[in-house]
């Protein structure tokens, strides 16, 4: 587990929005033994001598081809760590750990089977987006 500023974090998931303010969602394959085909945020475990910033970066990468340019910090739960980033660059390519993916607005996320908290994520993303915008 990796400290951070007194605390420890798991995993790292990231909430990546485009400039229409979708939020990229992908569906992970049958075999994780955690939450088998629903879909989810990028995102995973922090390995050893990584920051949960560098993690999050790396997993994006490693699931999504996508890399991050600037991520602000969203939220932390139990063990993870959130972020959102509406700047990156790349084209999606999936890694074996999934099997689809899709950019999906807030209101059309009841149409997909997704992890716990999912939705209440990316409508925080979007609000802390807004609110930066207003500034």
């Amino acid at each position: 587990m990796i400290e951070e500023k007194g605390k420890k974090f798991k995993a790292a998931m990231v909430v990546i929005l485009n400039d229409k303010g979708e939020a990229l969602i992908l569906k992970r394959s049958v075999g994780p033994h955690w939450m088998p085909g629903k879909w989810a945020l990028p995102g995973g475990h922090i390995e050893k001598g990584e920051t949960s910033v560098e993690a999050a970066t790396r997993e994006v990468k490693e699931e999504t081809n996508l890399n991050l340019n600037d991520m602000n910090e969203l939220d932390e739960r139990e063990q993870v760590k959130l972020y959102y980033t509406d700047s990156f660059s790349g084209d999606v390519e999936l890694d074996f750990e999934h099997t689809d993916w899709a950019w999906v607005s807030s209101e059309k996320l009841d149409s997909y089977d997704v992890t716990p908290n999912l939705k209440g994520d990316v409508n925080l993303a979007l609000e802390k987006k807004n609110q930066e915008s207003e500034k």
